[in-house]
């Protein structure tokens, strides 16, 4: 299923709602972490309502979804969900020891779990110009 993100830029970023689940909500300092947490917030919220055997609704048109006054400025792009719960994938990751010591000691300073600490990591990577290739 694919449902409407709305993204505009704001002060901080980009804001992101869904017209379909107004009660689902991110941001991002950039137009590409915006997306990013775009996936990752609709399925979790599909997630919680699959689990409570909420009906889904029916996916709008972007065409429709722009043409409404209010959202001619924002930036819309359909974001992929699964719509059973599954959108998340776990997977074996082998590093040194010791790197995943001084990762595991920079998540308890701020507060983090490693996998959210990777994946901003991997986004940052993915950003920089640095595997251009």
């Amino acid at each position: 299923m694919q449902y409407v993100a709305l993204f505009e830029k704001d002060k901080q970023g980009y804001s992101a709602t869904f017209p379909d689940f107004p009660a689902c909500t991110t941001c991002g300092e950039t137009l590409n972490e915006a997306i990013d947490h775009a996936h990752e917030a609709l399925a979790m919220f599909v997630e919680y309502l699959v689990e409570e055997s909420k009906t889904l609704p029916e996916p709008s048109e972007k065409k429709k979804i722009l043409a409404q006054t209010e959202n001619k400025s924002k930036k819309a792009i359909n974001i992929s969900v699964k719509g059973d719960g599954t959108d998340f994938e776990e997977f074996e990751l082998v590093m040194h020891a010791y790197l995943l010591e001084r990762i595991e000691k920079c998540c308890r300073k701020n507060n983090m779990s490693p996998a959210d600490f990777l994946a901003m990591a991997a986004r940052k990577a993915l950003d920089s110009d640095e595997f251009v290739g």
